[in-house]
């Protein structure tokens, strides 16, 4: 049975929270250039939040369940959100393969209609919402690491605004009472109307 990763170490939070907002810089200091979005490049975000903190196996941070023989570890590792189990670990792959070929075919649309550099209109900034809701919410569901989805899924949602020049709203850790909580749980079924709602309020706060 595989070892089990449900919370982070006692005392790592400082630098889980000092690591989140380095990636978050390098993805805003990145978004310029408009690369196309890959699974690689989540799990280096991921790796990165977990850099200098103790993780049950060390291959936990940055690779996925049930994705290669090399780790053992993670081969039938399921995990479940309170009520919601995520995607069967042998599903995972296959869903991360259709989440990265969905993320670059509607990044491939609004780059066309969002030129680099142009501060969307208020007709598409709502397209750039779904689009963060979407990212978000898919990385929620698969929950393709055993840890730390949650974190990587908001980097997700911040690298799809950042991309389209509106400021990086989601904070990597809500506070509790957040509409966020609750639209996540509805992400785990596949809805994620709640969390482009979620999203629109978070980032007219940020904005106010």
């Amino acid at each position: 049975m595989p070892i089990a990763w449900n919370q982070d170490p006692p005392g790592s939070e400082a630098q889980i929270a000092a690591n989140a907002a380095a990636v978050l810089g390098d993805i805003a200091a990145d978004a310029p250039a408009r690369t196309v979005p890959t699974l690689a490049m989540a799990q280096e975000w991921h790796r990165r939040l977990y850099d200098g903190v103790q993780v049950p196996v060390h291959y936990y941070a940055g690779e996925f369940r049930d994705s290669d023989t090399s780790y053992p570890e993670l081969y039938g590792y399921e995990v479940q959100v309170g009520p919601f189990p995520g995607v069967p670990s042998a599903d995972v792959p296959q869903s991360l393969a259709h989440f990265e070929q969905q993320v670059q075919a509607a990044v491939a649309q609004l780059d066309a209609a969002i030129p680099p550099g142009a501060v969307p209109q208020p007709s598409e900034i709502g397209s750039v919402l779904v689009l963060c809701a979407n990212v978000h919410g898919e990385w929620i569901r698969i929950h393709p690491f055993a840890n730390g989805n949650g974190r990587t899924a908001r980097l997700w949602a911040n690298w799809a605004a950042l991309r389209y020049e509106l400021p990086p709203f989601v904070t990597i850790k809500p506070r509790p009472g957040n509409p966020y909580g609750a639209a996540a749980m509805q992400s785990m079924t596949g809805n994620h109307q709640a969390m482009v709602v979620a999203f629109v309020q978070m980032l007219s706060a940020h904005l106010r």
